[in-house]
């Protein structure tokens, strides 16, 4: 398999994206037909790492690949032994959400990587997953008119079908491989479903969020609705190696539990002391003797995998066999066994890692990402905004776009904390709680979760940043402008002259909006390391620090059913202009 993924460089076309490029006018995007993909090329930093919360992971069947999709838009190829990066395949993306990538299935032949999430929505009637040929790097088929992103998928033992649930309402559907042709529709769960598995006898099994667990026969007729604990939210199931257990982690409370894979009858709790958190993802070992959870779990700042011996199942006195294994500083989203008795696992903030038998690490591929959660009174910025101060690794750092200067030590004055508070603008709640302003009640989207707000410092406006977009309102309430981001927004702040909104969103960037519209104008992305940067403008323009050429990239899409082309930025040396932004904020 790994000679044929070279197959997949036939595919690109570096001399269409210069010709795009260069054709493209420096003040404006090219007009393109509402029903495909963007055809103007697509800034993208391209740091080695996902740069979006990595949902699911796959192994193929050697154990020689890891395959994983994140929020950032991508499917990775690493080397299951080593770690190291082998591939990028990237899919038609838009300018907002479109092409985030959710859910992850690879068939058992080796040969297809299902892909989806946030896909087609933008240009076809509903979502789509994309099936691709990983010996070609193609996208060999298109399954369409889904009525919502999918959260998890699933191939059979068998790979003759492809099993789906989605975020919202629509519960489970199965489609037929290698046609894509629907095969199974059932009826709606009216919450999101989280989670679907084979067993080796083609039974189903589904989670969903309004407390069931659900388990269908091979021919995909609904048998068991076991509802768990009252207002439960089970997450992850599946099924053990031969089919007889199901085990279920759990989105909202510390436990799993182990069912009856043939009725799904309570077998037993795991041990689960110690575990102050939660634990959502579920996997048994090869063998099914182990059974692996993770999740939120986690101590002294340490995200932990419970690993239970001899399946979990209780002794004579009641308890369980129990080791915790330290992974990253992230939830974990995702376990996978290894034939040897290792692990794989895939944290949000995006991690990778692999662990041995006895839980030590082979390798952990952490995060290039500064963490802005958390950071939301942080975020400060100078009077005409050309100057930004974040926190970063227990330090505050400056970045000077007048200047292109990153340094802990620039002390520039006049940076202002957002104001969150006034006697005329009074914003409240947020995360669970419903969001208020001045005692009435705000409408969101359902499910968007308010993180952080600025005022005007004159009181003239107010901004809120969610997990999915920048909202800006007149100081009377009335919505102005909407933005979706590419990013949930972790902090956002307004300078001093009023001109701009700034923000910093989860995949590690700082973004310039303008007031009046909304448009966004600028992007700066610091590495992790805090030494390298890039920075961008919508005209395309952009510009690095020293050794940093490579940190951002042109995505051009070949339409919605290939794979799209991608060349690093310095290989368009007319848009390195970093008197452009020298000169930006004058």
């Amino acid at each position: 398999m790994k000679n044929s993924f070279g197959l997949l460089f036939r595919h690109l076309s570096a001399l269409c994206l210069m010709v795009s490029l260069c054709a493209l006018p420096a003040a404006g995007l090219c007009v393109t037909n509402e029903r495909t993909p963007p055809a103007e090329p697509l800034p993208r930093v391209e740091t080695g790492m996902h740069t979006g919360q990595i949902r699911h992971i796959a192994i193929d069947n050697e154990e020689r690949f890891i395959f994983s999709v994140a929020d950032d838009k991508t499917l990775r190829v690493w080397s299951l032994r080593s770690g190291k990066p082998v591939l990028t395949f990237r899919v038609p993306i838009g300018l907002t959400n479109e092409g985030a990538l959710y859910s992850l299935a690879f068939s058992p032949d080796g040969r297809t990587v299902a892909v989806s999430g946030q896909t087609g929505q933008e240009w076809e009637d509903n979502y789509c997953i994309y099936l691709i040929d990983v010996r070609s790097g193609v996208i060999r088929r298109r399954i369409i008119n889904l009525p919502e992103a999918i959260t998890h998928m699933a191939f059979s033992r068998n790979g003759s079908y492809l099993a789906t649930v989605f975020a919202n309402t629509a519960g489970l559907r199965v489609y037929g491989i290698p046609d894509g042709a629907l095969v199974y529709q059932g009826e709606p769960y009216n919450v999101p479903a989280t989670w679907v598995d084979f067993a080796p006898d083609g039974k189903l099994v589904t989670s969903s969020y309004d407390g069931a667990v659900r388990l269908y026969d091979a021919n995909f007729r609904l048998q068991v609705v076991k509802q768990l604990a009252r207002n439960a939210q089970p997450h992850g199931v599946a099924f053990s190696p031969d089919g007889s257990k199901v085990a279920v982690g759990f989105r909202d409370r510390p436990t799993v539990a182990v069912l009856s894979g043939t009725d799904l009858g309570l077998l037993y709790f795991p041990e689960v002391t110690g575990v102050a958190h939660n634990l959502w993802t579920v996997a048994w070992s090869a063998d099914g003797r182990t059974l692996y959870a993770g999740g939120s779990h986690a101590d002294k700042g340490r995200t932990l995998i419970r690993i239970w011996g001899l399946a979990g199942e209780p002794n004579h006195k009641g308890r369980g066999e129990y080791i915790d294994v330290a992974t990253t500083h992230a939830p974990v989203m995702q376990i996978l066994p290894l034939k040897d008795g290792g692990l794989v696992f895939a944290a949000a903030d995006p991690t990778i890692g692999m662990l041995d038998h006895q839980g030590f690490p082979i390798f952990i591929k952490e995060s290039t990402l500064l963490n802005f959660k958390g950071s939301a009174m942080d975020l400060r910025v100078s009077h005409r905004g050309d100057v930004v101060e974040f926190a970063a690794d227990k330090s505050r750092q400056q970045f000077s776009v007048s200047q292109l200067l990153l340094n802990a030590g620039l002390t520039a004055q006049g940076l202002s904390a957002p104001r969150t508070q006034s006697t005329e603008i009074r914003i409240a709640g947020g995360g669970e709680a419903p969001v208020t302003f001045n005692g009435h009640p705000m409408e969101l989207d359902r499910g968007e979760i308010l993180h952080a707000l600025a005022l005007d410092p004159k009181d003239r406006f107010f901004v809120l940043g969610t997990s999915r977009h920048l909202r800006f309102y007149a100081k009377s309430g009335h919505a102005q402008w909407t933005v979706a981001t590419q990013a949930p927004v972790w902090a956002v702040n307004v300078s001093g002259n009023s001109a701009w909104v700034v923000v910093a969103l989860e995949d590690g960037t700082i973004r310039w909006y303008d007031v009046m519209r909304g448009e966004e104008k600028i992007a700066l992305f610091v590495h992790k390391d805090l030494k390298h940067w890039a920075i961008w403008s919508s005209l395309r323009y952009f510009a690095y620090s020293e050794d940093a050429e490579s940190l951002l990239g042109w995505h051009l899409n070949r339409g919605k059913s290939q794979l799209a082309d991608f060349q690093p930025a310095n290989h368009f040396p007319h848009l390195l202009q970093p008197d452009f932004f020298k000169n930006f904020f004058q």
